[in-house]
């Protein structure tokens, strides 16, 4: 900034500028230019406006002293000229002895910055030089202040704006890596929206094998011609360069036509970035820009988000094909089982019908030989040796019987799984028919001394259902009820209709499940930890068989226990419409 003090100007304050005095009168254009020189200026003079115009095209002078009055081209018409070339800027002093209101309006409407009447003052003259130096200066500095302010501001906008952009792709890249789960396709996304968003001549990605030590390129977006480069890498031959990517470490530099390095073209700047996470790296992002060229804060900033973002991906999408490869092999174990079951369950089935027709045939033999086979409890007469054999026959009849039993199960079980069970759908008054199945069990229950109830609702819609399912439903749940109530205990049959469902429950009492095993009670073979296994015998496949037969007829099951007593709650659709 220049001083401000302009009373006491010094000839070191006036020789920094220079002073034109344009003046037809050589007297007073010699006492200008003395006076003007004493106080330290440059000082220029012409004696008419036409030489005037010439000295200022040749030295531009930090003010002019210009006299109105003078032959062939006024101050007036001179003064509209300098503005034409110069603007506002140049200060432009009038010196004249005109003080008329016309002439004063006249001066300043062509623009003269400040108006001095002969004879002249110049104790005057000295301080308006000066102060009009000054102030045409401090302008100056401010218009460049201004410039510079607004650059810095255009600048920081510009800034501002890529950031936002910049933010703006992170996002669409993010949402379309994240929402994919294959590499390609994350890749791809990712390095054409950087090339785009960078507006590079190259974006490329690899990713490494770090068992073999390579890096293949993966995919590759650019502008420039054909990359006479190896699509795989090994790390080796570049052992500068991958020393850094594998330490997750990103970094500049060009290649110039005299390296020996063939990773890259010739007069490239580029950028590697690694694609990097907390088990190691991946692979690597590589850009291109022209030899000059570099890479900013705010663009490597981007580009490491986005190789982080890539990494997410990756991983994400590796471990998703992981899981679907065990997926499928679990998938294949499970039809390979499914498979076993069926085969064996077919093939036991044979020999244990035959075993079972063998028994008949045996029972049949032993009657017509006179040897009747009954309860030795209930005759005292028989002898050792018939009661004996009443034992061994009953348990082989017994178990004929269980082996039958778990063999259809296991059949069953497996046609559900595979879909292969029909619907024959029928419409179903439980009012009518559930009476019918729970009596065949009140013999049992009776020889048990157990009490078994049932409780209908005789406002109970028409369900249409599968009549074949609904039986063995109800078979499987009195049957378990059965087995495990103890003498004296309760066994109760409630059907009741809630909205559009029709809800069955069977309880018995005497017994509980502990709540940690209540989930697993559907489950195969699954038996009650600390159960007796021998005194409650069963294939250990109802409860199971159960499950899927509800699914099939698109209700549910649940079971509950606490009290002294448990309960298991089925709930039917009224209207089961889909087929199998």
């Amino acid at each position: 900034m220049y001083g401000l003090s302009l009373m006491n100007t010094t000839s070191s304050q006036g020789d920094r500028y220079t002073v034109l005095v344009i003046e037809d009168n050589r007297f007073t254009r010699m006492q200008l230019c003395s006076l003007l020189e004493a106080d330290g200026y440059h000082v220029a003079s012409a004696e008419n406006g036409e030489a005037g115009l010439a000295l200022y095209h040749r030295l531009h002078p930090d003010l002019i002293l210009l006299d109105a009055m003078m032959p062939e081209m006024d101050g007036f018409t001179c003064c509209t000229q300098l503005r034409q070339l110069v603007g506002d800027n140049l200060p432009i002093v009038m010196i004249t002895c005109l003080e008329d209101q016309e002439s004063v309006d006249c001066a300043f409407r062509v623009g003269t910055t400040d108006y001095i009447t002969k004879p002249i003052n110049w104790a005057v003259l000295r301080q308006r030089v000066w102060h009009q130096i000054q102030r045409s200066h401090l302008y100056t500095q401010v218009q460049q202040l201004n410039a510079e302010l607004e650059k810095k501001v255009t600048e920081r906008t510009a800034q501002l704006q890529q950031a936002l952009n910049f933010e703006a792709t992170l996002k669409r890249i993010t949402d379309r890596v994240r929402d994919s789960l294959d590499e390609q396709q994350i890749l791809q996304a990712a390095v054409k929206e950087l090339a785009l968003a960078l507006e590079i001549d190259y974006c490329g990605t690899a990713l490494s094998d770090l068992k073999h030590a390579t890096s293949k390129i993966f995919q590759e977006y650019s502008t420039l011609p054909h990359l006479n480069h190896s699509q795989i890498v090994r790390m080796v031959d570049f052992p500068g360069i991958y020393a850094q990517l594998l330490q997750g470490q990103h970094f500049q530099f060009c290649k110039l036509p005299t390296s020996q390095n063939y990773l890259i073209p010739d007069r490239i700047a580029a950028l590697a970035c690694p694609i990097f996470d907390n088990e190691g790296a991946l692979g690597e992002l590589w850009l291109f820009k022209p030899m000059h060229g570099t890479f900013d804060e705010i663009e490597v900033r981007l580009v490491k988000q986005v190789a982080n973002q890539c990494a997410i991906a990756i991983r994400q999408s590796r471990l998703y094909q992981a899981a679907q490869t065990q997926i499928e092999e679990l998938a294949r174990l499970n039809t390979l089982k499914d498979d076993f079951l069926n085969t064996v369950s077919h093939e036991l089935r044979t020999p244990v019908a035959n075993m079972k027709m063998a028994i008949q045939m045996l029972e049949l033999s032993l009657e017509k030989a006179h040897v009747t086979l009954v309860d030795p409890l209930q005759s005292e007469t028989q002898t050792l040796s018939t009661n004996k054999a009443f034992r061994y026959f009953q348990i082989l009849n017994d178990e004929c019987n269980r082996e039958m039993d778990l063999i259809n199960d296991l059949l069953d079980l497996q046609r559900l799984g595979a879909g292969a069970q029909p619907l024959a759908l029928m419409p179903i008054r439980l009012q009518d028919w559930l009476p019918h199945w729970v009596e065949a069990f009140e013999h049992r229950a009776h020889q048990q001394q157990q009490f078994l109830s049932l409780e209908i609702d005789p406002d109970l819609p028409v369900l249409i259902s599968d009549s074949v399912s609904i039986s063995r439903i109800i078979s499987e749940l009195l049957n378990n009820a059965c087995k495990y109530t103890p003498e004296g205990g309760k066994i109760s049959v409630a059907a009741q209709s809630l909205s559009d469902v029709i809800h069955l429950r069977i309880s018995n009492s005497g017994i509980e499940i502990p709540a940690q095993e209540l989930p697993r009670v559907f489950d195969r073979f699954y038996r009650i930890p600390n159960g007796n296994s021998w005194r409650f015998s069963g294939t250990g496949l109802g409860l199971a068989l159960v499950r899927e037969l509800v699914n099939h007829l698109g209700g549910s099951v649940r079971a509950e226990s606490g009290s002294g007593q448990t309960c298991f709650e089925v709930i039917l659709p009224l209207s089961r419409t889909a087929t199998w």
